[in-house]
Formats: structure tokens, C-alpha cells, sequence
């Protein structure tokens, strides 16, 4: 039939197509697959309006004791309505190990693929790029800023879509030791992975003043750019905290205002989300440190991007049992907490009640997010998937490190964090 149709409507049609039926026809002709396969294919239908989905994904750590093991749930469900409970679709097949045996820190999900890091625990430099619908994935090389030739560092990542150049990006920001063991050495060490390319390369840290709390890290991609809470010291000790954003299109650093009631609370008790398309700060407002609980958070939403005024406290979150974690917002707007002994919760904020969603998963292990499938990976750059290589340095002392040890590293650095605070 396609004999029959000019370029152009097979073209349009296709583009409109979900993942599953493109992968199925693949195998109509050898015409098809070389087109649903190419790079120019893959992009018209990542920016095609097929490509959302209105489904949510959700990722949690499960624990079984015979076998002894953590299992890694990426999960997909329909996106209820309030009053609904969360209706499973499809369970995703996650083929990937940590060397600790515990969870992969999601570092973001953007137009269909994950961007995934085994850091966690001591210095093994896995980074991946996985897509599940296709079952594809790149493990990026060993980044330049290693243990070996530099020694103790800590770092952070982000992870998002360069539009302008339809290139996927990863910046890896490292902050080297200072002689008194503090990792506030300025500027950081900046390195910036492309997927055009599948190389690292050096980028420019100036006008960097700020730094990012390592082992606590979120951020969010947003308009192009990745956004991360972070603080300087200022002369009397105390903290003034603001946003740290990298345009992926120019590749530059530039700085964003918190509300003045954030600016000078602990860093610790900041983290960053994406509310819909708006960046969102969530404050802890009693306070809250590793191993303990706080009982309630305060919401705050950018309305409008780049406006400092716009920012706007939203609501309080007050929970009796203990807020661990905020998770995020689903599509509806419900915002999602993990209660201290591992519980998900939803949360509306028009009538203030809570509702117990019946997943239950460790400490600190859920990741929520809009769920979307592409064909990005499909045109050759990568095999099946396989458990990426671990790309451990041998150098360092992590290379044949049990897990208690891991567990020791990954105190250390916190502690470490606590310090570079106060220092």
C-alpha cells in the first residue's frame, strides 16, 4: 500500500504512530524499517504530538528476603483522576545491577529516556542512557574528573534535551577537596556529554559562585534548562541559597532567585521538582537530616519562568507519621510524599487530605514523572540492553569495595558535605 502513498503522508501518518506499532512495522519491508529507523525519522516523531502520553511513571524499591535482594519497579499507570486510585498499565523490564545492590538515582526522564547513575555509593562513574520501550541503552565512557588522578571529589548531574540542536545532553559538575577535606574548591570542574557525539568535553565554570549540595542533589529540566538548589556562604557564615540553571542550548551557567523567605533557611532542607511545567521548591520546614524525619514541608511554585515575583508558597504539607521524602506532583496536580517508614501518599491540597496509594518501597527510592515513549537509541548508536559495564577506578579505593564499605564512603561524604557547610 505504501506504493501508493507520496513520501510525505507515509511520513505523516508514521509520525503518529505509538512505539509499539512503529517496532512491529519494521518488519513490513526493508523500506520501512531503514525508515523508521533513521536519524531524521526518530526526531519528527519525538517532536510529533504522538509522542505524550497521559500516563504516569513511578519508580520504587521493592526488598525480598529469600532471595536477599533489592529489586529496582519502574512502573507506568494511567493518570486517574483524584477521586481514582492509580490503575497499573505496564510494568517496564529494568535489566540494570548496582555495584552497592541497592537502587540507580534517577537523575532525570526526558522525551522517552532515562538518564540513570550508579552513584550512590563510592566512586563507580556508571552513567546510563535507557529506553525502555525500545529496550536500548548507552553506558557513557569514564568521565575526565576521576578519583585517580584528582583524589576525593564530590559531584552532581543533570540530565535533559538540547532543542535547538535536537541532542541529548548529560553535565557532570565536580567539586574538588580543599586542603582542610572540604569539597568547596571554586570554581567546579564541568564536563558535558552529548549523545551527537557520545563524548565528554570540558565546559567553561565561569561566573560559577555557588555549590551544590552532592549527596542530597535533585534537579529539574525546564525550558531548555537544568536547574539545581544551590548556596554560597556569605561573610557572616550564613547561607544565602538561590538556583543554579545550565542552558543546554548555550551551554552556560546563569543563576535564578529563590523567595526571600528560602534564601537563608539550611540548603540541606531544599530540594527542586518539576510541578507540571513550573519549577518547584519544597522546604523542609522543620528541619530534616540523614536517618530522621520531618513532619511538615512547605510548596513553592514558580508561576512564571524567570520571574522572581511570581514565586508563590502553594501549601503546607503536615503529616503526624513523618515526611522522608517528596517525591513530586502527578498530572492532576496531587503532590506525592513518602512517608518515613516507606508509605507513597498523595496529597490534595484543595481538601487536605491524604490518600494511601498501597505502594510501599525503601527509603528515599521513588521517582516520579509524566511518562512518554520515543524511538531515541533506535537508529544504531546502541545493542540490547545489557548490564552496563562497571566503570570503577582502580586507582581509588571503591574498586574492590563490599558493600559495608560503600556504605562507610557514602557517611564519609555526607559527613564531608556537613563540613564544606560550616567551613
Amino acid at each position: 500500500m505504501s506504493d501508493y502513498l507520496p513520501p510525505n503522508l507515509l511520513l505523516e501518518i508514521l509520525c503518529r504512530l505509538p512505539v509499539i506499532s512503529l517496532l512491529r512495522f519494521r518488519s513490513v519491508s526493508k523500506q520501512w524499517c531503514s525508515l523508521i529507523s533513521s536519524p531524521h525519522f526518530i526526531s519528527t516523531h519525538l517532536s510529533s504530538p504522538s509522542s505524550g502520553s497521559n500516563h504516569l511513571l513511578l519508580r520504587h524499591l521493592s526488598f525480598s528476603i529469600r532471595p536477599k535482594k533489592n529489586q529496582e519497579n519502574y512502573s507506568v499507570y494511567l493518570n486517574a483522576s483524584k477521586n481514582e486510585n492509580l490503575a497499573l498499565v505496564k510494568e517496564l523490564n529494568f535489566p540494570f545491577k548496582t555495584r552497592s545492590g541497592n537502587h540507580f538515582r534517577v537523575v532525570g526522564f526526558c522525551n522517552g529516556l532515562f538518564c540513570l547513575s550508579d552513584d550512590l555509593f563510592g566512586y563507580t562513574y556508571t552513567i546510563v542512557l535507557w529506553n525502555a520501550g525500545i529496550r536500548r541503552s548507552v553506558t557513557l565512557p569514564k568521565p575526565r574528573v576521576h578519583f585517580g588522578p584528582y583524589g576525593p571529589y564530590m559531584f552532581c548531574l543533570g540530565f535533559g534535551f538540547d532543542e535547538r540542536n535536537s541532542d541529548f545532553k548529560v553535565v557532570r559538575i565536580a567539586y574538588l577537596q580543599n586542603e582542610y577535606g572540604a569539597y568547596t574548591v571554586l570554581p567546579p570542574e564541568v564536563e558535558l556529554y552529548s549523545s551527537s557525539t557520545g563524548l565528554w568535553k570540558d565546559v567553561d565554570p565561569k561566573g560559577i559562585r555557588c555549590k551544590i549540595i552532592e549527596y542530597l542533589y535533585s534537579s529539574v529540566y525546564v525550558n531548555g534548562v537544568i536547574h539545581w538548589v544551590s548556596c554560597v556562604k556569605n561573610e557572616g557564615g550564613g547561607f544565602l541559597n538561590g538556583l543554579l540553571g545550565f542552558d543546554l542550548g548555550d551551554e552556560k551557567f546563569r543563576e535564578m532567585c529563590l523567595p526571600q523567605s528560602l534564601v537563608r533557611v539550611s540548603p540541606m532542607d531544599l530540594s527542586v521538582r518539576l510541578c507540571g511545567d513550573r519549577i518547584s521548591v519544597i522546604w523542609y520546614e522543620k528541619g530534616r537530616d540523614v536517618g530522621e524525619a520531618c513532619d511538615r514541608c512547605g510548596v513553592w511554585v514558580m508561576d512564571r519562568y524567570g520571574e522572581v515575583e511570581s514565586w508563590n508558597k502553594k501549601f503546607v504539607v503536615v503529616l503526624e507519621g513523618g515526611i522522608s521524602h517528596a517525591v513530586g506532583f502527578g498530572r492532576n496536580g496531587e503532590f506525592m510524599v513518602e512517608k518515613f517508614v516507606g508509605d507513597l501518599l498523595s496529597y490534595d491540597s484543595e481538601s487536605k487530605e491524604f490518600k494511601d496509594l498501597g505502594i510501599h518501597g525503601g527509603k528515599d527510592s521513588f521517582f516520579v514523572s509524566e511518562y512518554s515513549e520515543s524511538l531515541v537509541l533506535l537508529d544504531g548508536s546502541s545493542g540490547d540492553t545489557t548490564d552496563p559495564p562497571i566503570a570503577s577506578d582502580s586507582e581509588g579505593a571503591s574498586s574492590g569495595l563490599n558493600e559495608r564499605a560503600l556504605l562507610q564512603k557514602w557517611f564519609c561524604s555526607a559527613l564531608f558535605a556537613k563540613v564544606s557547610l560550616c567551613d
